[in-house]
Order: structure tokens, then C-alpha cells, then sequence
């Protein structure tokens, strides 16, 4: 018998932890309503951004979609005459890459760079490009070696409703980067 009320009492306390550990969730805390009204900020601004003109009305950022995804999509602006290097290698999903890149969220928090890097070389990136945000994979595939871009990836296309680092849940990602090479092919880059 009192074995049986201490398996009582153990149990309510058990029970009664659970109820103490669950309870704030069920009260509800601020941090969904932010990211809520984070999300809808990070919408409102890549639809202006999206519908930004330079002073002859064409639009300042090109839509790029996706060939995978019918959603898919990133906007880039080019800032070098595209066709000094439109005769140079393109990327495929499954190349390796040499980029300069920096990368800020719509706060101008700045999140990354390559420029404290040393390998391979000053301030370059190396990576296979299918090992990245799929953003980035439809960009990059768009760009020639030698091309710069501003490139903003909406957060479907970069870390979605995860937090990463300093990303935060529907970040969009504006990136600065420039297309230096694909290691071991030639190119005639500028």
C-alpha cells in the first residue's frame, strides 16, 4: 500500500512538471508574432524591390526563376557590361566556384563574407555550388566569370522558416558577389 502511494505521488510530480514545462508554450510567447511581422516585412520589401525602376523605367533587378522549382526564383542586378563577359564559362550546379561575396539580411545586418578568408586565396570562396542555398545554385548558374551582382534571394529560396546563425526565420539575403572562376576550366575572364 505504500508502495502504491509513492508511485501516486511520484507520478503527480511528474505530471505535474510537465504542466510547469508546457505551460508557458500554451500562454504563448512574442517570438511567433515577430517573426510574423518579420516575414511579412521581408514580403513587402522584395515586392518594392521587385518592382524597382532605374531612371529610363526598366526594372533595376532582373527576375532569374528557377529551371527546378516553378516558385523558385532570385532577383540580380548586374554591375558590369554583361557583354564583355558573355563568351566566359558559366557554372553548372555540380561546378566547383571561386567567389567574393558578402551577404546581409533587409536591416543591413551584415551576416557573412568572404573577404577574412585566405584559402584559396585572398578573400575567395571555394565551394561546389550545388552544396549552397538552392538560391544561390539559381544565380550563380546565371552568372559568367567575371560578372558582379547584387543578388537578393527571398527566404523561401535561402533558409525558409529556420533560424541560422545570425538569419533570421524568413530572411531574405542580399548578396554582393562576383564570379571570379571555376577551378580547372579556362576561361578568358576579366
Amino acid at each position: 500500500m505504500k508502495y502504491c502511494k509513492t508511485m501516486k505521488k511520484t507520478f503527480y510530480i511528474i505530471a505535474a512538471f510537465f504542466v510547469l514545462c508546457m505551460l508557458p508554450s500554451c500562454l504563448g510567447d512574442d517570438e511567433p508574432e515577430t517573426y510574423e511581422k518579420w516575414r511579412k516585412e521581408n514580403e513587402k520589401w522584395i515586392d518594392a524591390k521587385a518592382a524597382e525602376k532605374d531612371e529610363s523605367g526598366a526594372n533595376l533587378y532582373e527576375r532569374i526563376n528557377s529551371a527546378w522549382d516553378n516558385n523558385g526564383y532570385v532577383l540580380m542586378r548586374w554591375h558590369n557590361d554583361r557583354s564583355l563577359t558573355e563568351k566566359n564559362l558559366s557554372p553548372l550546379s555540380t561546378s566547383t566556384i571561386d567567389v567574393k561575396y558578402q551577404v546581409q539580411d533587409i536591416d543591413s545586418v551584415m551576416i557573412d563574407n568572404s573577404y577574412s578568408r585566405t584559402t584559396p586565396a585572398d578573400s575567395v570562396y571555394r565551394t561546389q555550388l550545388n552544396k549552397n542555398l538552392s538560391g544561390w545554385v539559381i544565380a550563380l548558374s546565371a552568372m559568367h566569370v567575371g560578372d558582379s551582382c547584387t543578388i537578393i534571394i527571398p527566404y523561401s529560396q535561402a533558409y525558409g522558416a529556420r533560424e541560422y546563425g545570425k538569419v533570421k526565420p524568413y530572411s531574405n539575403l542580399i548578396f554582393q558577389v562576383r564570379l571570379l572562376g571555376i577551378p580547372g576550366y579556362q576561361t578568358d575572364a576579366i
